[in-house]
């Protein structure tokens, strides 16, 4: 059955204005400013099908054969990125940058709102500016930038998560350009948190491309779709179609590698993503799955290394972030494991901007995990977020820290117990003190 609403294709809007003699456009972010930009510029103006932020394939070709586009989208730290990353798509050889603000913060931070203030738009174009080399900067090119962060903590901050607040307050959201190692024991639910973390980002927006070289792609996206409707679907088939449009609409996709594979061949094909779908968060995993057949013996922690080295390089470049999921060492007891544990040597946690272990919180059989900040290159924040595992929707939910066990202290009187230590007794043989206890009918996750 066709439905108009999940199933139409967004437009380029405002091409229509272009002629066959048409050389300049003006590229906005939204339809408001590409309207106020053509009413005042008279160059026809248009804005992206999908958003500020992302740039299609079937759009970029659209404007191949413009010479010259001015990219003025909102001025802000999220427009100035997105329009680096336009300009270097469609070439910066042929793209100019419109500033809205002019360099004063109080300005206005698009064209409707400028057109709204009284703002003459044809100066405010003409004081557009080409994009520098991306080698090459001076302060000067840096100075906004600083400027904001220093006035701006929290909105330089990376997308956040809406299932888990406290894992905000310590990570500080997804932030582009750095490299995340998370690692933890076998079945501890490794695949399944960072499954559902990158579906919570992608409902922000975040096209995310899954490296699954262990979990084929029909039982990752399976359970994918029934984190997203928070329930176990094989229990409700007629609800299979509604949540797969809906799972369809998000920006995702998925690398069709399994188990060993050339690090080379998924970094091409990776570039390729981040270039045709504007992929802003990358998932392998896991790396050990990946390398598997690569090289043996000693060889093996140098293969790693370097694919490490690739992978936190490629995210610098691309301005992307990549999450690997990586094993710990075999001889690491998962109890005691920290930043030294992850398997392979000391480079690819000296690599990594983010360092975090997942672990069950008790016994074998809990249901309760601690996600363990170890390394934040952002703030320097550290800390533990702890989750417990609803095997209905196959996710994970925050809790509070679990408290500490108290102990019922017995005090003999004449041989006998008091009545406040007996009834401490008591309520400690029937678990009411133990804050801490585990549900022992856990379940294994991946």
């Amino acid at each position: 059955m066709y439905v108009p609403v999940d199933e139409a294709q967004p437009g380029l809007f405002g091409f229509h204005l272009a002629g066959s003699d048409t050389t300049d456009i003006i590229l906005a972010g939204h339809e408001l400013d590409a309207v106020a930009a053509f009413q005042e510029t008279g160059i026809p103006a248009m804005s992206l099908p999908r958003g500020p932020y992302q740039l299609p394939l079937d759009t970029m070709r659209a404007l191949e054969r413009f010479e010259r586009v001015y990219v003025w989208l909102d001025d802000d730290h999220q427009g100035a990125e997105a329009a680096k990353l336009i300009t270097r798509k469609l070439g910066v050889d042929r793209c100019l940058i419109v500033h809205s603000k002019g360099g004063n913060p109080q300005g206005p931070k698009s064209a409707s709102i400028a057109l709204a203030r009284g703002y003459d738009l044809k100066s405010v174009l003409e004081s557009s500016q080409p994009v520098q080399h991306d080698k090459v900067l001076d302060f000067s090119a840096l100075r906004e930038a600083v400027k904001f962060e220093v006035t701006n903590p929290d909105l330089i901050r990376g997308v956040e998560s809406t299932d888990f607040p406290g894992w905000n307050a310590i990570y500080k959201g997804l932030r582009p350009g750095e490299l995340t190692i998370l690692s933890g024991p076998t079945g501890c639910g490794k695949t399944t948190v960072i499954s559902q973390m990158s579906l919570d980002f992608c409902k922000s927006g975040v096209s995310t491309l899954w490296g699954s070289f262990e979990i084929p792609n029909v039982r990752l996206a399976t359970r994918m779709m029934g984190q997203l409707a928070k329930k176990d679907l094989s229990k409700s088939p007629m609800e299979v179609d509604y949540w797969s449009r809906k799972f369809e609409q998000l920006p995702i996709y998925f690398l069709k590698f399994h188990g060993s594979t050339k690090p080379d061949t998924v970094l091409e094909t990776m570039r390729h993503a981040v270039y045709a779908y504007d992929v802003k968060h990358i998932v392998i995993d896991n790396l050990q799955f990946m390398m598997s057949m690569q090289a043996k013996g000693i060889d093996k922690y140098d293969a790693q290394d370097a694919a490490i080295a690739t992978f936190r390089q490629f995210a610098t470049d691309e301005n992307v972030h990549i999450t690997v999921v990586a094993h710990l060492r075999k001889d690491q007891p998962a109890a005691d494991a920290d930043i030294n544990s992850v398997f392979g040597s000391a480079k690819v946690t000296q690599e990594a901007d983010n360092v975090v272990i997942l672990k069950r919180h008790g016994n074998s059989e809990s249901k309760v995990r601690c996600l363990n900040v170890l390394k934040n290159r952002f703030d320097g924040a550290l800390g533990k977020v702890y989750m417990s595992f609803e095997k209905e929707a196959m996710a994970f939910k925050e809790i509070p820290p679990p408290r500490k066990r108290q102990t019922a202290k017995i005090v003999k009187t004449a041989g006998k117990l008091s009545i406040a230590d007996r009834l401490l007794a008591e309520m400690e043989s029937t678990n009411m003190l133990d804050h801490d206890s585990e549900d022992s009918s856990g379940s294994s996750t991946t």
